[in-house]
């Protein structure tokens, strides 16, 4: 068995159970892995083999602990390496999370670490989530949000800009940054969300504010 192609189901598993609060179907592995079911359930047949899932028929997959643990730590070398293509290389969202799914099978634990430590030890990635382990590998669980999709009148602290430098600077300078609160004031048909940050009122197009994600706080009058 491949290491690279062992690990993907893993993260692959670990992702959709995270996603649906429920066990993953062989289905969906199928489709987010774009391969065929019976490659799945030969899979799965492996890593239980290995003692890394548990398959109970028509409820689906899940992890053992010593699949969980190596899950989370093929998603945090995801993170961190989907982080430095997008931070210091200025690779685009997209091609940064493809670059890293080839590079994740590669890197060493030793390596990642120095990259991580290069960066400054960042709490999110590039999607707005957190880099989601720390050393004593707890799961951060809280949830953020993307600006376009928060509501009139709630508010929240700005937890992720995934913008290019010169654009994040543009926005800093308006009072949008990281671990600043920011309010949304209205949405407007045509885009146009107008949001208050340290007490001014800035307008944003959505395809500013889709990449600005949130913490939310929940709704004020």
């Amino acid at each position: 068995m491949h290491i690279d192609r062992f690990e993907e189901y893993l993260e692959t598993i670990l992702y959709l159970i995270r996603k649906n609060q429920s066990p993953a179907k062989t289905k969906q592995i199928s489709e987010e892995l774009n391969v065929s079911p019976p490659s799945v359930t030969e899979m799965i047949k492996k890593l239980h083999s290995s003692g890394l899932v548990e398959y109970t028929p028509y409820q689906g997959v899940e992890l053992t602990k010593k699949g969980t643990d190596q899950a989370i730590k093929i998603k945090r070398k995801h993170q961190v390496l989907e982080t430095f293509l997008v931070d210091v290389l200025d690779f685009d969202r997209k091609e940064a999370h493809k670059e890293a799914c080839e590079l994740e099978h590669a890197v060493s634990d030793a390596v990642l670490e120095k990259i991580y430590e290069f960066l400054g030890c960042p709490e999110y990635c590039p999607d707005g989530n957190p880099i989601n382990i720390d050393k004593n590998n707890i799961v951060q669980e809280e949830k953020f949000v993307p600006l376009d999709e928060m509501e009139e009148g709630s508010s929240g602290r700005v937890a992720r800009v995934t913008l290019p430098r010169e654009t994040k600077e543009r926005l800093i300078s308006l009072g949008i940054l990281t671990g600043e609160d920011i309010k949304v004031r209205r949405k407007q048909k045509q885009g146009c969300i107008s949001v208050i940050a340290v007490g001014s009122e800035i307008a944003l197009g959505r395809d500013i504010a889709k990449k600005i994600f949130i913490a939310p706080k929940g709704r004020n009058a």
